[in-house]
């Protein structure tokens, strides 16, 4: 039975702080902290496993925090096999979420160099696992180390053993992975200006540029443009703008990554075009009503569903 894998190249352990509202310069006392296993394509697996949808997650981990990852996943069910990195330590990205404003504000760290060695490893572990997949979604930055064309060469790669590649990446790394042209993309405004050359300031103006994104030759793009929803733009169907309003914002890291688990898993079932868009919303939404970095369950994605306004453009 062949498989979902998700990569993720520099996973991290997102540690989420609440307080009522930073006073920058001064003392802050944090109301409540959470941790939880991160990256965009762990987020995509664990997202995954929130609709019961089984996956293999897969990437570089190093030090104390890349084993409270695999612990994390492992707890929950989720399959992993990942490359352990000689030196330093998956990072840690603190997110402040202020809740007198609703605003969250991120600190990142870049994570740790990579070399050959891991390189070389993490390339036998996808030689050993990939004629075993179904679908593999690549999401999120490179680390220090890893050249811009990485993911380029594992979409060509994956392609020859009949891989379909979900893709989800920002900056140079986005620029070389479409050149080898994976199933599905789904750039935020930022990033579609950069494919596009050119500036998009509404959902609507997606239609002005269809052509252009046709000329990419990627089957489905999926533009996401925040709390103004996303459009989904797939070859030989309908253009369509879908938005859903979340009652209360809670959290909004990782609502792309569940945007992407609730496609692939509808994807995956061959649901109607329409009925997967709805799906993708909902879910990207209902991620945003939950705090911290955690992922709706088929219930509360149900629930939401009818909240989800779809316009054909």
């Amino acid at each position: 039975m062949r498989m979902i894998v998700t990569l993720t190249m520099n996973p991290a352990v997102d540690k989420t702080a609440v307080l009522d509202l930073v006073e920058l310069g001064g003392t802050n006392r944090l109301e409540q902290i959470r941790m939880d296993a991160a990256g965009k394509g762990i987020n995509v697996s664990r997202a995954l496993s929130s609709q019961g949808v089984p996956s293999l997650a897969m990437g570089l981990v190093a030090g104390r925090e890349g084993q409270f990852i695999i612990d994390e996943l492992e707890s929950r069910g989720i399959k992993t096999k990942f490359t352990w990195c000689r030196k330093g330590h998956t990072r840690v990205n603190l997110k402040v979420y202020e809740q007198a404003s609703g605003r969250t504000t991120e600190l990142n760290e870049p994570g740790p160099e990579v070399g050959a060695y891991e390189l070389e490893e993490l390339w036998r572990s996808l030689e050993e696992v990939l004629p075993h997949t179904e679908l593999l979604i690549c999401s999120g930055s490179l680390p220090p180390g890893a050249a811009p064309s990485f993911y380029r060469e594992l979409i060509d790669y994956s392609h020859e053993r009949g891989v379909q590649v979900f893709f989800d990446a920002s900056g140079q790394a986005l620029l070389e992975g479409v050149k080898a042209k994976p199933y599905f993309i789904k750039p935020n405004q930022e990033e579609a200006e950069l494919l596009l050359g050119r500036g998009i300031s509404h959902p609507r103006e997606v239609k002005v540029v269809r052509e252009q994104l046709d000329q990419l030759a990627v089957p489905v793009i999926v533009l996401s443009f925040g709390a103004e929803g996303a459009v989904f733009c797939s070859q030989g169907e309908e253009l369509l703008w879908a938005k859903a309003e979340a009652r209360e914002v809670q959290s909004s890291t990782g609502c792309g990554d569940a945007l992407v688990a609730a496609f692939a898993a509808a994807w995956s079932q061959g649901k109607p075009w329409a009925e997967v868009v709805r799906w993708s919303t909902a879910t990207g939404t209902a991620a945003v009503e939950l705090p911290g970095t955690s992922f709706p369950d088929i219930d509360q994605i149900t629930e939401l569903v009818p909240r989800v306004r779809l316009e054909s453009l």
